[in-house]
């Protein structure tokens, strides 16, 4: 008699999909009831809750002109991401491969369209020169002009954030039968994507070098810090349950296997070791006292405050990226003609 061959356990894509989507739900909601809290407030869509003192809630998650600032940076996520889960190269065939093409069309489409509004109502709502300004990455923050702005100073966090996405996303495999197979086509869109994430990084970094000093300017790694304690959490799970979601959308497999392996856990041991070691750069420096202090926090903001108002700015982000993610990964699909 054959002897039947060991499968490993999985999860079904629901569950996964589940579990992911209610890290960014679950982070939204702890971060609106602490930020109602502080106010002794229920209803917070006109009350200034922002560091800056002018934001209101709404304000806030309609940031149109950060958001304009941030599309590199969701770039490269989304890129990380889909490249990273087509480098594992375990899908089915598919029985329309020109079906993924006609869904990256859509979702790409999408995603131009989103940005496309979000400039011109943040023209309406901020104006001209502003807009260009974040758009050009001359702001890192209210009444800060920088060259490089944003762009670098978030470039602390980027880069562990986007090395942990390729080592979360590389550790998802698609559940088949034969678990040594890969196609070659959508390993090779992977790395496309890879090298176009890394040569956006380079090509703005470069564009907007000042010197590598800067790097360590205890503002920007403080920034830093609290990037990296709100995208892992709300961004990056977006964006890979964006990918399980095509894919099962292409091609109806519905049952995934998590296995992360040397490379997928090395590269979240990189993140964390350059996540550490800006927090020991902080260690003996007191960064409460470089934050802003808004009106109705005349003593300052807590930690706690500055994470829970800070994932609202992002909400933008979190819109933009599913798409995004989405549609490079069908395209990666569709060009491997899989």
């Amino acid at each position: 008699m054959e002897k039947a061959i060991p499968m490993p356990r999985c999860l079904q894509g629901s569950t996964l999909i589940g579990l992911l989507l209610a890290l960014p739900f679950t982070y939204f909601a702890i971060s609106y009831i602490y930020v109602a809290s502080y106010h002794q407030e229920v209803f917070l869509w006109n009350t200034v809750i922002h560091e800056n003192g002018r934001l209101t809630l709404a304000g806030s998650l309609f940031y149109f002109d950060h958001f304009i600032a941030c599309v590199p940076m969701i770039m490269v996520f989304a890129l990380c991401t889909a490249g990273g889960f087509a480098m594992t190269g375990r899908v089915p065939a598919l029985a329309e491969p020109s079906r993924a093409g006609r869904v990256a069309a859509v979702l790409l489409g999408g995603a131009a369209l989103m940005v496309i509004v979000a400039f011109i109502a943040s023209v309406q709502t901020a104006g001209w020169e502003r807009t260009i300004d974040y758009a050009l990455q001359r702001i890192e923050r209210d009444g800060v002009l920088s060259k490089g702005g944003n762009w670098n100073q978030l470039q602390l966090s980027n880069i562990p954030i986007a090395i942990g996405a390729i080592g979360l996303s590389c550790s998802i495999f698609m559940f088949t039968t034969d678990p040594d197979s890969k196609n070659a086509g959508l390993v090779t869109g992977g790395r496309i994507c890879l090298g176009a994430a890394l040569a956006l990084m380079v090509a703005i970094s470069a564009m907007t070098f000042t010197e590598w000093q800067a790097y360590l300017n205890p503002r920007w790694m403080a920034h830093s810090i609290r990037e990296v304690a709100t995208y892992p959490l709300t961004g990056i799970p977006i964006a890979l349950a964006a990918v399980l979601l095509v894919e099962r959308y292409l091609s109806g497999q519905d049952a995934w296997l998590v296995e992360p392996r040397t490379l997928s856990m090395a590269l979240i041991g990189l993140s964390i070791l350059l996540v550490v070691g800006q927090l020991i750069h902080l260690s003996n420096i007191d960064v409460m006292a470089m934050a802003q202090k808004p009106s109705f926090a005349g003593g300052g903001l807590s930690v706690p405050y500055l994470l829970g108002s800070h994932v609202f700015e992002h909400f933008l982000d979190f819109v933009f990226i599913t798409p995004l993610t989405a549609g490079i990964y069908a395209l990666a699909r569709w060009r491997a003609r899989v």
